[in-house]
């Protein structure tokens, strides 16, 4: 007989860190002048003038890291009591520790089936596993955070289990946790998957995430690697200053900032996607307070206030992409450090200011093999060559 964690009982609720975000505040179709970069969407995007300046950017994540120590984005918000449900019997539980948050209940090795109820933030311990049951619907309560020092998991790929509640505050994988799902919604939490340093794995395929504050916050010195994701009805942005690896994500911004990279090691990688947004309004992908490196490619960005904005980056190179349908595709207002910086065998057509335009202090931009049907403004930094005059094909998700 598999045993799987009690429900539990919260004292309290957690205080939310992130509200609902306006669409399109902040967002204009002019150029921003200096000192007055534009990310869009998103209360306080301001940060760094578009001349290659980082300090104080966040780029306009409202969704921020759940931050503190391990776990620590929900806050103390149980008291640390417990009340059986149907089906209860954890294997082991203790009050919190081994920086779990104080007020959440650890939890050890078993199984959440169709119905579970978690009441409040539970812990799964150092060495324990909980696997996610296919097809299995779990209620999280308001302001709940699972935090993952042991292991969660789920193989639902054909039947798409869940997590969901009324802005539950999400998935924390600690120092030492392991996340790995597959076929798992997650429905209306505010932050869905923060990653801490020290995780060991974080690997999140083949769900939906809707309607959350921020669908990803990879904090410094942790990762996650995502396939075959969707990402629907965002109330703000996802941030990096770790690393996140994308491929075939289809992910709608929804008037809000879409990732947003926020420090100087932050590396990001998408291939094969499909990002866009619900009007020319906030930009999608963002280096605010600087990144490492951008890949992207095979990859349609639309619908977006600009598909591309560097403020602070090391480098890039995008190819085989689609930039289209946008005020901007790329705003190039801070390529600084050694590169390279490329932009290969792509198609910039109907974006209604720029296709790309320079401010700003940047380093040498190469864009090759690529085709522009609008307006570019290079400066002194951007070099043409092999122009191509009609559509590049090849270009988008493979």
């Amino acid at each position: 007989m598999r045993l799987r964690p009690r429900s539990l009982t919260a004292s309290s609720l957690l205080l939310l860190g992130a509200s609902a975000l306006a669409l399109g505040a902040g967002c204009s179709s002019a150029s921003p002048g200096p000192g007055a970069p534009d990310y869009g969407g998103v209360a306080g995007s301001s940060g760094g003038a578009p001349t290659g300046s980082s300090s104080g950017s966040t780029g306009g994540s409202s969704g921020g890291s759940s931050g503190g120590g391990s776990g620590s984005s929900g806050g103390g918000s149980s008291s640390g009591t417990s009340s059986s449900s149907s089906g209860s019997g954890s294997g082991s539980s203790s009050s919190s520790g081994g920086g779990a948050d104080a007020g959440s209940m650890t939890i050890g090795s078993g199984s959440w089936t169709d119905g579970q109820a978690i009441t409040s933030s539970v812990t799964i311990g150092a060495g324990a596993t909980v696997t996610i049951d296919p097809a299995a619907t779990v209620n999280v309560a308001s302001g709940v955070t699972i935090t993952v020092l042991g292991t969660l998991t789920a193989s639902s790929a054909t039947m798409h289990a869940k997590l969901t509640g009324t802005s539950w505050a999400g998935i924390v994988v600690g120092s030492g946790g392991t996340l790995q799902l597959v076929g798992v919604d997650l429905v209306s939490p505010t932050t869905a998957i923060d990653v801490q340093m020290g995780a060991v794995a974080a690997e999140y395929d083949d769900g939906t995430i809707s309607a959350a504050t921020s669908p990803f916050t990879i904090e410094a010195g942790g990762a996650l690697t995502t396939k075959h994701a969707t990402v629907t009805g965002t109330l703000g942005s996802s941030t990096v200053a770790g690393s996140l690896t994308a491929s075939y994500l289809d992910y709608d911004s929804n008037g809000h900032a879409g990732i947003t990279t926020t420090a100087l090691a932050a590396q990001l990688s998408v291939e094969d996607s499909t990002l866009h947004g619900s009007g020319p309004v906030a930009d999608f992908l963002v280096s605010a307070g600087g990144a490492a490196k951008f890949h992207v490619a095979y990859t349609n960005i639309s619908n977006v206030h600009c598909g591309f904005h560097f403020d602070t980056v090391s480098e890039f190179d995008v190819s085989y992409s689609n930039i289209d349908g946008n005020a901007w595709g790329f705003m190039l207002y801070g390529s600084g450090g050694a590169g390279p910086f490329t932009v290969t065998y792509s198609n910039m057509y109907s974006n209604t200011s720029y296709d790309y335009e320079v401010q700003g202090t940047n380093s040498p931009i190469t864009f090759d093999h690529d085709y522009s049907a609008g307006t570019s403004n290079p400066g002194n930094a951007v070099t043409v060559t092999n122009a191509q005059t009609a559509m590049v094909t090849g270009a988008g998700p493979r």
